[in-house]
């Protein structure tokens, strides 16, 4: 019933022909003759379509944050948090971005079903009343619930209203309930999708729209810059695969079906990415449930410093398994695609903070193999052409596989130097006497996944990893040297041209 008297972002944005559509090939497909399962494998490809869309234009937005937000001052700690928000991000049904350096910046709210707000409620009772909305610098969402049987909650949503910036994106059905992904930066089009948020703001925590208000009317959208649209459209371009082929009509003749044959080589390599796709998914949504509310906790004021610290133990654990299940839902897109590898939008890229803020991380992946590891960086790196968040994650994956690919104990050396037009990072681990050597016991898990069972570690494969770089405009090579051990090659290509929105 209620379903029936709220409506859904989706509708909003399609109205009018407002939406901003990028499958091009999926509209009106019209199947004829054909069978019921050519229907089934075109809504299939569709829905699929439709979550790349999603995943890229989230990776887009990321990047116009990056270039249209005023330059970050570096402030205190205390200063920082007093500071006025650059802007308001509202999402549902978990937050888009994890990223510090954009979330410490903006104002965060993130629309949850009643079960995960009831959860966080009873989280919250564990501790004092909090009456006021989390400051500026807060790297967590406030959480906002939804009414039962609310339509929002089975769309994936996103508002954001900046200084220069007014989008609204989101995933959801259309009126032929199949899964379309919509964007729209028309002023008209993101202020009634505000206002379709604020009466469920209203419904269920009015008490917060005393402070939403007036930081929403700071930031009422105009009409957008064009090479800003521009610009995101390009990137959201050259996130996507190949367009599907159109199916065109084929005159059958109806004969009794054949009994099921076993499945071929294609579609059991189909079916394996799909279950990897499908796990990805399953597993990345809990665990951005608990990060969120162990995040919420974590920015009270009256946390008991023991408390604290096993809420930042929990939120690195969950940020570090969000992060590898992103590696492999992008390793089964990128496996999927067989005309052409998309490439990641890249842009200016400091490799030495990339490096700096994983290193610890990488020392607990070498130590779990009993392993050292020792880094060796230039004082001054040039920038690189890449994607910065999946180049940590795939630079982090490729130390998880490096690590499982020698023997325990020793050391592995990281060296980066210039080579030319690019950058050169060396991983090296040291060769040690034969009957010192443990060597692992690595088991291949269909075609992307190593596993190693001494120690239950899972990781991409070599190839796999290699398909990750190639996406990035990068190269990885692997040499095998007499009396010196493994050297694994990573070659970046340097930033010559920065393209900033202005």
């Amino acid at each position: 019933m209620v379903k029936q008297f709220l409506p859904t972002i989706s509708s909003l944005v399609a109205l009018g022909e407002l939406g901003a559509e990028m499958t091009a090939s999926a509209e009106d497909w019209e199947p004829g003759e054909a069978d019921e399962r050519q229907v089934a494998s075109g809504q299939k490809l569709q829905e699929q379509r439709a979550e790349t869309e999603w995943q890229g234009a989230l990776t887009s937005l990321r990047h116009l944050l990056e270039q249209t937000l005023p330059p970050a001052q570096k402030l205190s700690k205390r200063r920082r948090r007093a500071q006025p928000p650059d802007g308001v991000m509202l999402s549902g049904p978990f937050p888009v971005f994890d990223q510090p350096e954009l979330t410490q910046r903006l104002s965060s709210w993130v629309f949850v079903p009643q079960p995960l707000d009831r959860l966080s409620h009873t989280f919250s009772q564990l501790m004092p009343a909090e009456a006021v909305p989390p400051p500026t610098g807060s790297t967590s969402a406030r959480v906002l619930p939804l009414v039962d049987g609310d339509p929002l909650v089975g769309e994936r949503f996103c508002l954001l209203l900046t200084q220069r910036v007014g989008v609204v994106l989101v995933l959801g059905r259309d009126a032929e309930e199949a899964l379309r992904f919509q964007f729209s930066f028309i002023p008209e089009v993101v202020v009634q999708v505000w206002r379709l948020l604020r009466s469920r703001i209203r419904l269920t925590s009015p008490q917060q729209l005393e402070y939403l208000d007036p930081l929403i009317e700071s930031f009422t959208p105009t009409a957008p810059d064009y090479r800003i649209v521009s610009q995101f459209s390009r990137w959201l371009l050259s996130s996507l695969p190949a367009p599907m082929p159109r199916s065109e009509p084929v005159a059958v003749e109806r004969i009794p079906a054949p009994a099921p044959a076993p499945a071929a080589p294609g579609e059991a390599n189909s079916l394996d990415t799909e279950l990897l796709k499908a796990m990805a998914h399953e597993i990345r949504t809990p665990l951005t449930t608990i990060r969120t509310l162990t995040r919420s906790l974590m920015r009270r004021s009256d946390m008991a410093d023991k408390a604290l610290q096993r809420l930042r133990q929990i939120d690195s654990a969950c940020t570090q398994q969000i992060d590898r299940f992103n590696l492999i839902y992008r390793a089964v897109e990128l496996e999927a695609v067989t005309s052409r590898a998309p490439r990641s939008a890249l842009t200016a890229t400091a490799l030495s903070d990339i490096i700096q803020e994983a290193i610890p991380q990488w020392e607990q992946a070498a130590t779990r193999r009993n392993l050292s590891l020792d880094v060796k960086l230039p004082k001054h790196l040039p920038m690189v052409a890449s994607d910065p968040i999946l180049l940590q994650q795939v630079l982090t994956g490729l130390v998880e596989l490096f690590t499982h690919s020698v023997p325990t104990g020793g050391q592995i050396h990281l060296q980066v130097m210039a080579a030319g037009d690019q950058l050169k990072l060396e991983f090296q681990a040291e060769a040690k006497p034969v009957e010192n050597r443990v060597m692992p016991s690595l088991k291949s898990l269909g075609r992307l996944l190593m596993f190693q069972p001494d120690t239950g570690g899972l990781s991409l494969n070599l190839q796999t990893t290699k398909a990750l770089f190639a996406a990035l405009g990068a190269k990885l090579t692997v040499r095998e040297r007499p009396n010196q051990g493994t050297a694994w090659m990573v070659f970046l290509p340097i930033e010559t041209a920065n393209y900033p929105i202005v």
